[in-house]
């Protein structure tokens, strides 16, 4: 009875810790945009209003809201902040216009069982223009697109006259074959099959592009419309009547979008007014996205370019186009090899490597100075997100380094006449927002007098002072392409903590140094965490990326169990491992707990990858499967219909990690998705059964979400869940 009473008492306190700490680091507010940068005319003042986000874990959601700041440029203080305005959570579409004056809103309502959508213009505080989409005097087009980098736009003019956008295809209502008084008000059977953009983009079926013209008052939809054609991506030129967008193919049918720049595309050039359309580029090889259009030279523009088929992720290319001569020149190309001055060094004794290795992250929407001289340019140099800025002018670019040194990462949010808006941050501080003068960028004497601290968040001293890391770099296989590994831990602990193992999915992605709830909420509960970035990941050069096609559950898998045990050496050799990560990490897991059955303590899977034969048949990414397992390319003709391939099927059951599922001796906890597209709720359903029948110690959490299980009520609930079931099978300190 004692023993009982013992052990329901300090799950009591473990469920309860689990549970304060939590609330306590996703209640932090983190910077995540920026909706407007404005300077007075004597450039002495700065008006700014950023976007912060915040989880509400009584609503259970997340939390977007603004506050503004006036700055003074000449004394360096802040001279007024303003109240929290938090952004209704029915707002499908919100932006201000380039000169501060306008602001485009779309609304979602419910009203009985119907979803109505309002589109609104704002002129300073008027109303000056407003309609329901499905008024058919007034709207040309269906419910406005939300918000998607690859697949929906909503942008103004650079002479805030007018807003370009993309919205669903008006249909008509379906009515019953029986009841419909006329065959013509039949309409489409709500039964028929629309194809989609697959996971977390089910929504985005048919586009139309319209325009709503300030002048006018009126929405035009842009007719011309290529059928077979999908427009996702979208750029004003300097022609306020003509626009640069980007084309995806619609046949013979669409493979998964999200998170894939490796999918043919194509520029066109249209004339909103006389709805016209001229293809600039053919669907060939080459993947082109994010055009962004130079504001003070006509016919050019920039874009990043990736190859088709492989990664999904690629290390890519800055590219100048012109529009009349269809002549491209590449700005910046792609970095293949990586040459590091160390490679040997013993665990945890590496520094922060800070040439430039490549291009991965989008153009922001905002990216060039008032004047068109410097391009604002995001990306990943190893394990730390950075900012370069090319300069037209010279015709090169420049690191823009982090005032507060190099054990930080700086996430580029936009550029707004000559200041850039930044935010720094790192494992323990959720947001430093930052404004840097571009007038101060070619000064040869490289001093921090171009930075503004604007406003920071961080935790009381002593909580902040508690975490600290360290950084790993080794070259396995005596290759140049490193694995990097960040160690964040407590200081001087006294106590024997466990070590848990976060490995992201991708494989083409990267855990960049920066602020995470998981993170710090895991450290106060008393863990040390350990992000391992292997080969295959984004900011170590495409050698890096290509390495690892045709090698997945092979180099990956390897790369992590040797960064797990330079730490065990650098650290405590007894402590015990818990294995965390989703998608793909269920490769690297599933195999480290068959091949390594007595190393690892828990494992805790979310939508994981154990099944590769599984995911080509299911997924909505069949390219992935086959070009991680064979560096095979994947071909719309026969893509969907390998099985004839005896060699490939074989292969993909060979490197599944459920197919070492009688190796396992590791508890496993899984989460999935039902509405999983990337890696379909069935496959961890399989992995889950193979494992009771082997009366593995497991248990399942199911919800009612997609691929990234990130809505609040799903994030909070794995952490605690996760929490448990780590306690049931480890003894956590209370």
């Amino acid at each position: 009875m004692t023993t009982t009473t013992t052990t329901t008492t300090t799950d009591n306190k473990i469920l309860t810790s689990a549970i304060e700490t939590y609330r306590h680091y996703a209640g932090q507010p983190t910077l995540s945009d920026i909706e407007s940068c404005h300077q007075d005319s004597n450039d002495e003042i700065l008006h700014l209003t950023p976007y912060f986000s915040t989880m509400d874990l009584v609503k259970l959601e997340n939390l977007t809201y603004t506050r503004s700041f006036t700055y003074s440029l000449k004394t360096r203080q802040l001279l007024f902040t303003s109240n929290v305005t938090t952004i209704n959570k029915n707002i499908v579409r919100r932006l201000v216009s380039p000169d501060g004056k306008y602001l485009a809103l779309v609304t979602k309502e419910m009203k009985g069982e119907q979803e109505l959508n309002y589109v609104q213009i704002w002129h300073d505080e008027h109303l000056i223009f407003g309609y329901e989409v499905s008024d058919s005097k007034i709207s040309p087009h269906g419910k406005v697109l939300p918000k998607n980098d690859y697949a929906s736009f909503f942008e103004w003019s650079p002479d805030s006259r007018r807003l370009i956008f993309t919205a669903e295809e008006k249909r008509k209502p379906f009515k019953s074959y029986f009841t419909a008084e006329k065959l013509d008000d039949l309409g489409e059977s709500f039964s028929t099959y629309r194809e989609n953009w697959g996971e977390q983009m089910e929504t985005l079926e048919t586009c139309v592009v319209c325009v709503f013209d300030v002048d006018t008052k009126q929405v035009k939809l842009i007719e011309n419309h290529p059928k077979d054609l999908y427009f996702g991506q979208c750029t004003w030129t300097t022609n306020q009547d003509e626009v640069i967008l980007v084309a995806f193919p619609l046949e013979p049918y669409r493979l998964g979008l999200i998170f894939c720049e490796n999918r043919s595309s194509a520029f066109f050039k249209c004339n909103w007014r006389t709805n016209e359309w001229i293809q600039l580029t053919e669907f060939d090889k080459i993947c082109r996205l994010f055009p962004r259009h130079l504001p003070k030279t006509d016919n050019q523009f920039v874009y990043l370019q990736s190859d088709i088929n492989g990664a999904h992720k690629q290390c890519q290319r800055l590219i100048l186009f012109n529009t009349q001569t269809k002549e491209e020149k590449i700005l910046i190309d792609r970095v293949d090899n990586v040459k590091y001055s160390n490679v040997n060094t013993d665990p945890f004794t590496a520094e922060w490597d800070t040439q430039f290795k490549g291009l991965y992250l989008p153009l922001p929407h905002l990216c060039y100075s008032r004047d068109g001289r410097y391009l604002l340019l995001r990306s990943v140099s190893g394990s730390r997100n950075v900012i370069y800025i090319y300069d037209f002018t010279e015709q090169k670019m420049i690191s823009l380094d982090s005032p507060l040194g190099v054990d930080t990462s700086m996430n580029g949010l936009a550029i707004f006449g000559h200041y850039v808006a930044v935010n720094i941050v790192d494992c323990r501080t959720p947001y430093r927002f930052y404004i840097y003068d571009l007038k101060t960028l070619n000064k040869t004497d490289k001093d921090n007098n171009g930075w503004h601290l604007i406003v920071q968040h961080e935790f009381k001293k002593e909580e902040k002072n508690q975490i600290v890391w360290n950084i790993d770099r080794f070259f396995p296989d005596n290759e140049t392409i490193p694995v990097e590994s960040i160690y964040v831990h407590t200081r001087d602990t006294q106590t024997k903590r466990p070590l848990m193992v976060l490995i992201h999915g991708g494989p083409n992605s990267v855990i960049s140094l920066d602020y995470y709830v998981g993170v710090v909420a895991y450290i106060g509960l008393g863990f040390d965490l350990l992000i391992v970035n292997y080969r295959g990941s984004l900011g170590f050069g495409q050698a890096s990326v290509d390495k690892l096609l045709g090698n997945i559950s092979k180099t990956d898998v390897g790369d992590c169990h040797e960064a797990i045990q330079r730490c065990l050496k650098y650290t405590e050799p007894s402590r015990p491992v818990v294995l965390i990560g989703g998608s793909h990490a269920g490769v690297i897991i599933g195999r480290l707990i068959g091949e390594y059955p007595d190393e690892y303590a828990v494992a805790v899977l979310r939508n994981p990858v154990t099944d590769l034969l599984h995911v080509y048949a299911t997924s909505d990414i069949p390219d992935w499967a086959i070009a991680q397992s064979t560096n095979a390319q994947f071909d719309f003709e026969t893509g969907r219909n390998l099985f004839m391939d005896t060699a490939l099927i074989t292969y993909l059951i060979e490197r599944s990690s459920i197919r070492l599922i009688d190796q396992v001796k590791t508890p496993v906890l899984l989460h999935l998705g039902k509405k999983d597209r990337r890696v379909p709720y069935s496959i961890g359903l399989r992995y889950y059964e193979c494992l009771k029948a082997k009366k593995i110690p497991t248990k399942l959490y199911v919800y009612d979400s997609n691929h990234s299980l990130s809505e609040v009520p799903n994030a909070s609930d794995i952490f605690v869940n996760t929490v448990l079931f780590i306690s049931e099978h480890l003894d956590l300190p209370s």
